[in-house]
């Protein structure tokens, strides 16, 4: 959502091109909450469990490489983020039997990865217009909760599955609610030069 790597300005132009494809960040978030709730109702084999989690990694990945970064930097930073989301998607389906203690590590370290991202990018970004606060908290939020997966990998697998559930459903809310910020960002630019 956000590129580390950039601290520049968003102007009214790049706020316009960006706020256009608002509805994928929607779409993403929309089938994070799907997945959660699905995850969290439906008794789960770790093979099964690998799947879901594959499938939202690559759907997951496919979205956001295709989003345009919010502070208006090139698409090659969310590019490299969906391709890797996606690859990480890939090594679940690679992988068919991995043990409780692969996939809480697999999945913990992507979310420790993604909160500390979105933190660094919030904090490099937190001069812009838009909703840095709201990318700065989620990044806290997700590096916690990836903490959590990562300090105790060998529990049932019913934690990891609740862990993952929610971390869906979180992920999922977020994105619904950045997606309608996203929609209003030209209205929130001040004008003149990035």
């Amino acid at each position: 959502m956000t590129n580390p790597m950039t601290s520049g300005r968003i102007d009214k132009t790049n706020a316009a091109e960006i706020a256009k494809a608002w509805w994928v960040v929607l779409v993403a978030g929309l089938i994070s909450v799907v997945v959660g709730i699905v995850i969290l109702s439906i008794d789960w084999t770790a093979e099964d469990l690998a799947l879901i989690v594959a499938i939202l990694f690559i759907v997951g990945g496919v979205l956001h490489a295709f989003s345009r970064p919010i502070d208006g930097s090139g698409r090659g930073w969310n590019v490299f983020v969906g391709v890797l989301e996606a690859l990480v998607g890939v090594a679940f389906i690679s992988w068919p039997s991995p043990t409780l203690h692969v996939l809480a590590i697999f999945i913990g370290a992507w979310v420790v990865v993604s909160g500390l991202f979105h933190i660094l990018g919030a904090l490099a970004n937190r001069h812009d217009n838009g909703p840095w606060a709201l990318t700065f908290v989620f990044g806290i939020i997700e590096l916690a909760i990836g903490i959590v997966m990562l300090a105790r990998p060998v529990q049932t697998l019913g934690l990891v599955i609740a862990l993952v559930g929610l971390w869906a459903i979180v992920a999922g809310a977020f994105q619904i609610v950045l997606s309608f910020e996203i929609r209003r960002l030209p209205e929130l630019v001040e004008d003149g030069p990035a």
